[in-house]
């Protein structure tokens, strides 16, 4: 079997009414879109956010937009997922440049059918091919997306997407950008470059060039060297260690959103102070040592990464009445 046909076939096999294809103007991939079947408790209500992931770190960001969704039913309304096909060489992703030159065949199989299969069992259509095609321009006009978000993704976007969400279009990104450090493919090169003990997430608006829009907001300070006082040899178990912030990053960041958006005020949202917002205890937690440097199969972040605020509540409280990990209301997103 084709590389490329491997993951139609692990997506489809199991769910024959899902349906695949695509476009005579798209060189590699194509769209997946779910069976009918598939999460039909699903509203159309809320803020339509579409995300553009791959690997472990998109993977997170799904996964924390889907337990938000989940939570609170007519607020988020998650319409897509735009995702890297690191099986096809025909992909312009970067492959030799990115996260996926660090991983074999077997374990991009199963990062993308992770990630696609994640996406579809909740309702929502997956899209793996060229972004830059009149296309997937009228998939993504379909999806009508009022904010995107972008988490390790390998291809340049365009204009069209970038000016289409009335709410603005963000991307994290695992390094100081408002310091310039850490642009581009490869920010654990950055880190071995500067000797650094820390780095932070940066959230930003998304331009045509790579990692050059404005910053919003930073994640706090993450340590990135192990319990011997060294960064570790492997990117990857530094990537997982970052992945302790990107959760509670996304939570927040949905949360500024979402107040733009019920209250009828477009357009980017201005500087978010996530320091202030993160708790105490994650923040504790994330200047602890690297100490998993077996973190190297794929999606092994564990499950603690996942941000739940809602599960912080006091016993006997209703969702409503309860604060926030730090204190707020989150009686909605």
């Amino acid at each position: 079997m084709k590389s490329e046909d491997i993951i139609e076939y692990f997506v489809v096999s199991g769910k024959q009414d899902r349906k695949v294809s695509a476009e005579s103007d798209t060189r590699w991939g194509g769209l997946i879109e779910p069976s009918p079947s598939e999460n039909t408790g699903k509203t159309n209500a809320g803020m339509r956010v579409v995300l553009f992931a791959s690997w472990d770190l998109g993977y997170l960001v799904l996964e924390t937009l889907k337990g938000i969704e989940n939570e609170y039913p007519g607020q988020l309304n998650l319409v897509g997922l735009v995702t890297d096909d690191p099986l096809d060489p025909k992909a312009k992703i970067s492959l030799k440049k990115r996260v996926w030159s660090l991983l074999d065949m077997p374990y991009r199989v199963i990062d993308e059918t992770f990630i696609i299969e994640s996406g579809l069992n909740h309702g929502i259509p997956v899209y793996t091919g060229e972004v830059k095609v009149d296309s997937f321009h009228r998939i993504l006009e379909k999806w009508n997306p009022d904010a995107i978000l972008v988490c390790v993704f390998g291809q340049v976007i365009d204009s069209f997407i970038i000016n289409l969400p009335g709410c603005g279009i963000y991307n994290f990104h695992p390094s100081d950008l408002s310091r310039q450090q850490g642009a581009g493919p490869a920010p654990y090169d950055d880190l071995v470059q500067r000797n650094a003990n820390t780095t932070v997430w940066s959230v930003h608006r998304v331009s045509e060039e790579i990692d050059c829009g404005e910053v919003v907001g930073k994640s706090p300070p993450v340590n990135v060297l192990d319990i011997k006082g060294r960064l570790p040899e492997n990117p990857i178990a530094v990537y997982h260690k970052l992945a302790e912030a990107l959760s509670p990053l996304t939570y927040f960041l949905v949360r500024e959103l979402g107040r733009n958006f019920e209250s009828n005020k477009p357009g980017w949202i201005g500087p978010v102070d996530f320091d202030s917002l993160i708790p105490h205890e994650i923040k504790t937690r994330l200047m602890q040592p690297v100490t998993h440097e077996s973190w190297t199969d794929v999606l092994s972040i564990p499950s603690g990464c996942l941000y739940k605020p809602w599960q912080d509540k006091p016993v006997g409280q209703s969702r409503a009445d309860a604060g926030d990990a730090n204190g707020q209301e989150c009686s909605g997103i």
